[in-house]
């Protein structure tokens, strides 16, 4: 189940990840065009783009665990042995899993309180709390992304993240 769960979180980040950057691309080459063939600049383009780029960095956190692309200490798993290697591992996950739970609930605190409070971003009027959401989201996906990484290591099987081949994609 946890497996099916994370393809689906794999199209739904890409998606969204494959879509920020495409919007962030567009917005920032009418930018130019407008400000160069035109003399005249779009007023929220930058806060846009700022927004695109933070909210990608966010939603890309999920993927770093999928991938194992974040920063570890593998020279300590080559001195430990097996059964402790493993059980760093757990801890590693059991570690990450709380601070995406933090990210949920703080991130979900963020958002609520800014809403309430009503502010809005200063170039384009948008609820400020909306974009604020993009954390705890990130955060639900990284929890899926340590429960499959815990479901291999409790079961006593190795956890080896998928192979990306930027040739064949």
């Amino acid at each position: 189940m946890i497996e099916g769960l994370n393809r689906i979180v794999d199209k739904v980040e890409g998606g969204l990840v494959t879509l920020l950057m495409l919007l962030a691309a567009v917005v920032a080459i009418a930018q130019v065009v407008a400000r160069y063939a035109f003399n005249s600049s779009l007023y929220w383009s930058e806060e846009f783009l700022l927004y695109a780029l933070i909210s990608m960095s966010f939603l890309t956190m999920g993927m770093g665990v999928r991938y194992a692309a974040h920063i570890s200490v593998e020279a300590g798993l080559a001195f430990a042995g097996e059964r402790l290697g493993r059980a760093l591992k757990i801890g590693a996950a059991v570690l990450g899993l709380i601070f995406a739970a933090v990210l949920i609930v703080l991130g979900w605190r963020l958002s609520a309180n800014t809403l309430n409070m009503g502010q809005l971003s200063p170039a384009m009027r948008i609820p400020v709390g909306y974009v604020y959401l993009v954390i705890p989201v990130s955060g639900v996906f990284m929890v899926l992304r340590y429960l499959l990484v815990l479901s291999f290591l409790i079961t006593g099987r190795d956890y080896t993240p998928p192979q990306s081949d930027i040739k064949n994609a």
